[in-house]
C-alpha cells in the first residue's frame, strides 16, 4: 500500500515508519517539523518527506488533493500532543487535532481510502472499573475533548462502504528516535537513572493503561493491513499501572532509587482502566510490558543512546512554548536552523 503517515517524524511515527518500510509498504510523511526531522534523515531515500503545516488541507483544496494522491491508507497521528501541550493553545489544538481530521477523513472518504486514526485512552477522563470501548467518555482535557470531537465526527462520516478505524491508544512509553521525556514511564526512567529519584505528585494512586511505543507503532501497521474488522473503535494497552506501581518498578530495577511523594493542591483528576479484550480478540498482542521497558529506557540514558536527554527538546509543551516566544520566526525557519547545529543536525532524538 501507499501509506499517508501524518506527524509521522513524532515520537510514535518515528517508530511506525520503519516497520511500514520493512513491511514493503511506500510511505509520504507530512509533518512541520517542530520537534525536527533531522532523525528521519538516514531514512529519506526509502520515503517522501513533506514538510507542512497540516492545517493547510482544510482550505486547500489542491494541496489536500495532491497530498492523497495515489494514497491507499491514512494513518492519522498528527495532533497537538499530551494535556500540557494543548492547554498552551486550545484554539491551535481545535485546528490541528478536530479541524484538520475532519477534511483528511471526508477527503479519505470521498476517494475510498482507508483511514486510521490515532486516538487516546484519555477520553475516558476519570471512571471506576475495567473500561471497553462502549462506556462512557469523560474528557478532562482540552486535549482529550480534541480526541472526543473527533471520534464522533468520524463516527458521523462512516458509511456502508466507508469506516474509520479508531484506536484509543494508552499511556506510551520507551525509546524513540523522535525522544520523549513528558511521559510517566520514560520521565521515571530520566530522573531515576540521572539522579536516582523519582516526584510522585500526590497520592500516585491513579490507574493508566500503559503501552510501549514499539507495540503501539505494531498495532496501527496491524489495523492498518488487516481487513474485515469486526468493530471500529478498538482500546490499545497492554497493562493497567497505578503511578506508584511505576515507581516501584524503578525502584526495584535500581536499589538506590528514592521515591518521594510531593503533596499537590492540584492533583491528577484522570483514573482509568481499561479492557483490550477487544483487540485481543482482533488477533493483535502487545508483547512489552512496563518493567522490560522501564530498563531498556534507563540502559539508553546510561549509554549515552539518547543524546542530552534533560534537553528541552525531549518535553513537547516545554518546547512549543519556547517556539511561542522566538518573535517573528517562522517555527519552521527556526528548527530548520536548530537542525544545522547540536543534537538536532546528528539526527538524535528530537
Amino acid at each position: 500500500m501507499k501509506i499517508l503517515v501524518t506527524g509521522g517524524a513524532g515520537y510514535l511515527g518515528s517508530v511506525l515508519i520503519p516497520k511500514l518500510l520493512t513491511r514493503g509498504h511506500s510511505v509520504r510523511i507530512v509533518d512541520i517539523g517542530y520537534f525536527g526531522l533531522g532523525h528521519l534523515a538516514p531514512m529519506r531515500s526509502s520515503l517522501e518527506l513533506i514538510r507542512e503545516d497540516l492545517r493547510r488541507v482544510v482550505a486547500d483544496e489542491e494541496y489536500r488533493s495532491k497530498l492523497l494522491e495515489g494514497v491507499d491508507c491514512i494513518i492519522h497521528l498528527a495532533a497537538i500532543s499530551n494535556d500540557p501541550s494543548a492547554e498552551l493553545n486550545p484554539e491551535l489544538t481545535e485546528e490541528v487535532n478536530f479541524e484538520t481530521t475532519v477534511s483528511l477523513a471526508k477527503a479519505a472518504r470521498e476517494r475510498d481510502i482507508r483511514f486510521v486514526f490515532s486516538s487516546s485512552c484519555s477520553v475516558y477522563g476519570d471512571a471506576e472499573g475495567e473500561l471497553t470501548e462502549e462506556s462512557g467518555l469523560n474528557p478532562l482535557t482540552v486535549y482529550a475533548v480534541s480526541k472526543v470531537q473527533s471520534e464522533e465526527a468520524l463516527t458521523s462520516l462512516t458509511t456502508s462502504g466507508w469506516r474509520p478505524v479508531i484506536l484509543r491508544n494508552g499511556t506510551l512509553f520507551g525509546y524513540s528516535p523522535r525522544m520523549r521525556f513528558d511521559l510517566v514511564v520514560n520521565i521515571f526512567a530520566l530522573y531515576s537513572t540521572l539522579r536516582n529519584e523519582i516526584k510522585v505528585f500526590g497520592d500516585g494512586m491513579q490507574w493508566r493503561p500503559f503501552l510501549s511505543v514499539q507495540d503501539c507503532a505494531r498495532a496501527f501497521v496491524f489495523f492498518a493491513e488487516k481487513r474485515n474488522l469486526q468493530h471500529s473503535f478498538y482500546n490499545i494497552s497492554h497493562e493497567n499501572l497505578r503511578v506508584v506501581d511505576v515507581a516501584d518498578i524503578f525502584a526495584g530495577l535500581n536499589a538506590n532509587v528514592k521515591v518521594v511523594k510531593v503533596p499537590t493542591q492540584d492533583p491528577d483528576r484522570r483514573n482509568y482502566r481499561v479492557s483490550a479484550q477487544r483487540m485481543l480478540n482482533e488477533g493483535f498482542r502487545p508483547r512489552t510490558g512496563v518493567g522490560e521497558g522501564a530498563e531498556g529506557i534507563a540502559e539508553a540514558i546510561v549509554s549515552g543512546a539518547i543524546a542530552d536527554p534533560e534537553s528541552v527538546f525531549y518535553r513537547n509543551a516545554k518546547w512549543l512554548k519556547d517556539l511561542s516566544t522566538v518573535g517573528s520566526m517562522d517555527h519552521r525557519q527556526l528548527v530548520t536552523l536548530l537542525e544545522s547545529f547540536s543534537v538536532l543536525g546528528r539526527g538524535a532524538a528530537v
